[in-house]
């Protein structure tokens, strides 16, 4: 609780068009006594604050300015979350101490409060943060089915607890954690890395590796996408000419020269998207270059296809992952399809590319 008497009695003042003489004297005090409570060095006394708030014409709370702290679970859990955002550390002990003991079974609270120490532990070193937020994160495992604020999983907590096992030199058990947790791949970066890193098993690494990075590049063809239909939509053309060039010059940088892989089926989709966004821009020449590379690209794809990952760089791995689509059966039909579906949003790119397809 907070108040913010010092602050509004100057505040009032002002408004009112009083100088510190003229309130002293309304208030039978030295002008002393009013330059210290405007500064904060003193406060007024009870009779004189109820004086000073009829004096202004407002109520003793207005006057007092009191700031009372919500003090629910869930404002709780936000200000713990914001204090680790902002890497706010000075009182995280005797926060997350007075948090949990008010609520011990709300995840929200729980969680929040062993992630801060959490971060405390890893970015200060302090290994009594790191051993009270393993046990509050372990706890938050048996809370984890209530509802609860932004979307924390499992996997989430695991991560923090893996980690948690490394700073401990418990390596071998994080390495088990992440393995034994993860569901979908979603830990395949991590293992792989701490494999290759922490435990030199490099053979033991590569498939986790792999399929990390071809998940990854899969998801980033998608955010981008994403973020371009999000830009269109705002006629941030350059902004979408911009992300999908992007991506596009990334997947490049993953092709092995004179080899196909998914990467190029990729490649003919965001070189469809930058003829389309050129055409947004009332570039012509622009649509039709692309809609030229994107038919080269896909010509050379559909004369040996192969929607495998083995020819994408650095993947290694003896049985490689394949991609499916639903944007063509080759890459030629998929800019038959994509400037099909668009047709009436660019008609002109649809227009050139009947014209050079079969060209």
């Amino acid at each position: 609780m907070k108040s913010n008497i010092s602050e509004n009695i100057k505040l009032y003042r002002k408004q009112n068009n009083f100088t510190q003489e003229q309130l002293a004297e309304a208030m039978g005090v030295s002008v002393g006594a009013v330059s210290k409570w405007e500064s904060g060095a003193s406060v007024p006394e009870l009779s004189l604050i109820m004086e000073l708030a009829d004096f202004f014409g407002i109520s003793v709370d207005a006057l007092l300015g009191y700031s009372v702290r919500n003090n629910s679970a869930e404002e709780t859990a936000e200000r713990l979350r914001i204090m680790r955002s902002q890497k706010n550390y000075t009182n995280a002990f005797s926060e997350t101490e007075k948090a949990v003991q008010k609520f011990p079974n709300n995840f929200d609270v729980v969680y929040q409060s062993g992630s801060l120490l959490y971060f405390l532990g890893l970015e200060k070193d302090d290994r009594k943060a790191v051993l009270k937020s393993k046990e509050l994160l372990e706890h938050a495992l048996t809370l984890i089915e209530q509802p609860h604020a932004h979307n924390i999983g499992k996997s989430d907590i695991y991560d923090d607890l893996s980690g948690i096992c490394f700073i401990l030199d418990e390596c071998e058990k994080g390495l088990d954690m992440l393995k034994e947790h993860n569901e979908g791949g979603v830990f395949d970066a991590e293992i792989g890395y701490e494999l290759a890193s922490s435990f030199k098993r490099y053979k033991e690494s590569l498939p986790y590796l792999s399929d990390a990075l071809v998940r990854n590049l899969t998801d980033l063809f998608k955010c981008i996408i994403g973020f371009a239909n999000v830009y269109v939509s705002r006629k941030e053309f350059e902004k979408a000419f911009d992300a999908v060039k992007t991506c596009f010059e990334i997947n490049k940088m993953f092709r092995i020269p004179g080899t196909v892989s998914y990467l190029d089926k990729g490649s003919v989709v965001l070189l469809s998207a930058c003829a389309q966004i050129c055409e947004s821009m009332n570039d012509e020449e622009g649509t039709r270059r692309y809609l030229f590379e994107a038919k080269k690209v896909a010509e050379n794809f559909d004369k040996n296809p192969d929607d495998s990952a083995k020819n994408v760089k650095f993947y290694e791995k003896d049985i490689p992952a394949s991609a499916a689509d639903d944007f063509g059966e080759t890459a030629i039909s998929t800019i038959d399809n994509i400037v099909l579906w668009e047709k009436e949003e660019y008609p002109k790119a649809y227009e050139i590319w009947q014209e050079i397809k079969d060209d």
